[in-house]
């Protein structure tokens, strides 16, 4: 609790500060610990400005009353002398304990050393990275070596100049005055000396910043300016002359950070020489400041914390609580979510908001307090008119459709009128505050508080009621999963199974076999058919032709009148059924839908049922064997705090003015710089399933089967260690990258983890003699838009990749290396080949109708719109086409550009 009220917010500010000068401004990583120090000390500077100003005013009321103190204490004896001293500094407004403020420009730096100490010593991309003679910034620099011991020099180096700070600041005081910020040195030396380098060279550049603020703050304009005169000379003088390129960049940074302080210095120097010409009493308004601000400013805060710590995180969560509850494994995590999110916030508006509003000078309080009320009203603002049609927001706080987001908030109108808003709102308040009294203020925040603590009541008790329903659905499902934990094969009978890997691009195959000759072995008796095309680009409309077939086509599908949650449920059991109804023990694996955020067809996360009800057996194996990969302990935790660092800067995303909405979302990542990747427990929880698959395979059924299997592992792509492409926490080679860029590798490299694990599936089936009497159909729902194959032409890669499923197939009894069918396929052919030779006259049970393949006969359409699409929308419409859908017909050759050509839609045909 103290963490997050005091330092996680000020962690999190270095956090942002590291994220924007190397991932956005691509910095190296020595300049943006360098500009990150200059930054904090920038922005602490104004608070260091006042605290020496309360210095001084204490050590002068000092000087003052020292004489009559001395000569009580030499006259004076036991209580008597106490007494006396009481009463002289009552009389004189003074208290020894206001001696302390004297260190409150040393303390206020604590905070921030935690902060700075617990982000870099959890930085990974610390780990191993070398500059100059340093060659790992996660461990000391151990620059030399004496009888044995390492000599680590960057702490020394922060000590001198600490020690040079210190004495500038404390120059006019006593030896006796100097042994606390001494210590403070010392301490930190010991503290620091076998810390990281990235952090010891983070407080190296603190302190030599703080140095130059001390010779700013102490009026020494001669030293200071001569100081920053021989620092930027040196720097671009010799800068270049340095052999080791790394020297040089941070040479010219030095040059560059003294010339900006240097400029700083002059433009001071001149605003206090014209501020002493003008009359100290001219304002540019005139407010009375004689009645005490401080409750207006305390319900400010409490407003400000219920919108951003309550009201925004708990409509959130609210709004899906079922895929929050999937994603971080229970209801306590969101519980502790929502509660570690008020407690951050407490701490940065209560105990931060507390220090600085004392910091600042009674008579400039009001002007403070009109940009703070101008600030939560425009917030609130900004609130109460957030765009609501931007889309589906995943479980890491991204948008989907980023063409309504540029919209809403890349618009310079509507930039420009949102901050035309808060210059009205600003207006208003100088107004109100000439016009009105104190109470006026204070009566109208007591009832916007009022109101956002009836507005918080509503949606907790929302929240609270949805996670006692999970709950208790939780708890009925868990005896269910413990009886079906099995698939269920025959060594007598006929197994059908249905391996679907989500985004899989059937033109990686040829690349993985390439590579791994010998899964042309593996995979004997497999057909692969390359000339396959998807009707759609994503998950959504690119799943139901997989499993339900030509009757699930997004054009289908669009001309039905139910509810599209409807048709997309239906088609998802549309083959589970059929077999069941045939005396086939049905079972369906991960159901795309429980683990996948954009699906449609449950409500109120009741699974089970689905399944149950009609005698299918269910059974969830994403993230049951995950730990058997032997990851970190600390991995749930790093998970948690990410989406708790995500929620926390998403509320200021939601009530920050648009014209900077697009710089802190940050393409999703929210300014964070240690984001887990989002997609690595995806990828863990994937892997797993695939990898286990033998483990809960039972091959003593009487009966029939058909299983149909889920897997998401080639939609995460993510690197793994090469060259048998296996899980690791710390991938330490990636192989030979045969792509122009990174995104296509790591798909590659999830995609062939995919195939190396289900050809282990494969191994286990032979071994187990239930390979020849088996059908196993594999399959992917779409290609992959985010590629781009060496192999393939510009078109083929815009055109083709992102519709060009996996599809391949091995038929009972069928043997010899995999071989290649380049005959036309949609991945709505799955159902046909799946039944054929086995149900005799195979009808879908939900609609009497006739499963075949002839609609193909005359090619596919092709629903090209896939990257503009919003799932909410699917919940309750039926219209599942744009108005004016881009769509092109494809037959033949998918690969050959002139057999894509573009079609209308009409509707009512």
């Amino acid at each position: 609790m103290l963490f997050n009220l005091i330092i996680s917010p000020l962690e999190i500010i270095i956090e942002n500060l590291f994220s924007v000068f190397h991932y956005n401004i691509q910095l190296d990583i020595i300049c943006s610990i360098f500009f990150i120090s200059f930054a904090v000390t920038m922005m602490c500077l104004p608070f260091y400005y006042r605290a020496d100003k309360i210095r001084k005013e204490e050590e002068e009321k000092f000087s003052e009353l020292k004489p009559y103190v001395d000569k009580i204490k030499k006259n004076f004896k036991g209580d008597e002398q106490f007494f006396m001293l009481q009463t002289l500094y009552r009389q004189h407004n003074y208290n020894p304990v206001m001696a302390l403020r004297n260190t409150f420009s040393l303390l206020l730096q604590i905070p921030f050393f935690i902060a700075a100490y617990h982000f870099f010593s959890h930085l990974d991309i610390l780990n191993g990275y070398s500059w100059g003679p340093i060659q790992d910034f996660s461990r000391p620099d151990s620059l030399f070596v004496f009888n044995g011991l390492n000599i680590n020099v960057l702490p020394v180096l922060m000590t001198v100049v600490n020690i040079i700070s210190c004495e500038v600041y404390l120059s006019s005081n006593t030896l006796k005055a100097r042994i606390q910020p001494y210590s403070f040195a010392l301490i930190f030396l010991i503290l620091l000396y076998d810390s990281p380098s990235g952090l010891v060279l983070y407080w190296t550049f603190n302190n030599f910043f703080y140095l130059l603020k001390n010779l700013f703050m102490e009026s020494k304009p001669k030293i200071f300016i001569s100081l920053l005169v021989i620092l930027t000379t040196l720097a671009y003088l010799f800068g270049n002359q340095l052999n080791f390129e790394y020297s040089k960049i941070l040479i010219r940074q030095i040059g560059n950070i003294s010339l900006i302080y240097f400029c700083i210095f002059i433009i001071y120097l001149i605003i206090k020489k014209i501020c002493n010409l003008i009359n100290n009493n001219v304002k540019v308004f005139k407010i009375s400041s004689k009645d005490s601000l401080t409750d207006i400013f305390f319900l400010c805060c409490f407003g400000i914390i219920l919108l951003q710590s309550v009201i925004i995180p708990v409509k959130l969560l609210t709004s899906d609580l079922t895929v929050f509850t999937l994603e971080l494994d229970n209801t306590s995590n969101i519980i502790k979510i929502v509660l570690e999110n008020i407690s951050r916030f407490l701490g940065l508006y209560l105990f931060w908001g507390i220090i600085v509003w004392y910091l600042i000078k009674k008579e400039f309080r009001v002007y403070c307090l009109t940009i703070i009320i101008s600030l939560f009203l425009f917030s609130l603002f900004n609130y109460l008119n957030f765009d609501s049609h931007l889309g589906f927001l995943d479980f890491d706080l991204v948008f989907a459709d980023q063409v309504a987001f540029k919209n809403a908030f890349e618009n310079i109108y509507a930039q420009m009128s949102n901050l035309l808003i808060f210059f009205i709102i600003f207006s208003i308040t100088i107004f109100l505050f000439k016009k009105f009294t104190k109470k006026t203020f204070v009566y109208i925040f007591l009832t916007i508080l009022l109101s956002e603590i009836i507005v918080s009541t509503i949606y907790l008790n929302e929240f609270v009621k949805g996670l006692n329903y999970i709950d208790n659905i939780n708890k009925s499902n868990s005896k269910f999963l413990k009886d079906s934990t099995n698939i269920e094969l025959s060594k007598t009978g006929k197994n059908v199974i249905i391996i679907f890997l989500d985004r899989f691009s059937g033109g990686f195959l040829p690349m993985i076999i390439d590579e791994k000759p010998e899964l042309k072995k593996i995979y004997s008796g497999f057909t692969f058919y390359p000339n396959t095309v998807s009707f759609y680009g994503t998950t959504i409309l690119g799943y139901p032709p997989c499993v339900g077939g030509y009757e699930y086509t997004p054009y289908a599908l669009d001309k039905d009148e139910r509810k599209f949650s409807d048709k997309w449920l239906e088609a998802s059991l549309m083959l589970l059924t059929l077999f069941k109804n045939n005396n086939y023990i049905s079972t369906v694996l991960d159901p795309v839908g429980i683990s996948d955020p954009n699906v449609c067809f449950y409500e109120n996360g009741d699974f089970t049922n689905i399944y149950t009800s009609r005698n299918i057996n269910y059974i969830k194996m994403d993230g049951k064997y995950s730990g058997k990969l032997q990851i970190d302990e600390s991995y749930g935790d790093k998970a948690l705090n990410q989406i708790l660092k995500k929620l926390y800067m998403y509320t200021f995303f939601y009530i920050a003015p648009k014209i900077i909405k697009t710089s802190l979302y940050d393409k999703g990542d929210y300014l964070l710089a240690t984001n887990m990747h989002g997609p690595e427990k995806d990828l863990i929880n994937s892997y797993a399933s695939l990898a286990y698959l033998a483990n809960i395979t039972n091959l003593n059924s009487t009966k029939n089967t058909f299983t149909l299997i889920n897997n998401e592992l080639p939609h995460v792509m993510c690197f793994l260690q090469y060259p048998n492409y296996e899980y690791s926490q710390n991938v330490t080679n990636n192989g030979i990258n045969k792509f122009d860029d990174e995104a296509t590798f790591k798909a590659y490299h999830s995609s062939m983890a995919s195939i190396l694990l289900v050809g282990k599936y494969l191994d286990f089936l032979k071994k187990s003699e239930v390979y020849d009497n088996t059908r196993i159909i594999i399959i992917s729902d779409h290609g992959n838009n985010y590629i781009n194959l060496p192999h393939y032409s510009k078109f083929q890669n815009k055109y083709v990749n992102p519709f060009n499923p996996l599809f391949m197939v091995k038929d009972f009894n069928q043997n010899g290396e995999m071989n290649i069918d380049n005959s036309f396929m949609t991945n709505a052919d799955v159902p046909f080949f799946s039944t054929k030779d086995l149900i005799e006259n195979a009808i879908n049970p939900f609609t009497g109708k006739k499963i075949s393949i002839d609609e193909k006969s005359n090619g596919a359409n092709v629903y090209m719109n896939y990257n503009y699409w919003n799932a909410s929308q699917f919940k309750s419409n039926k219209v599942i086409l744009d108005d004016f859908p881009k769509i092109k017909h494809v037959n033949k050759d998918i690969f050959d550009s002139s057999n894509w050509n573009q079609i209308k839609y009409n509707r009512s045909e």
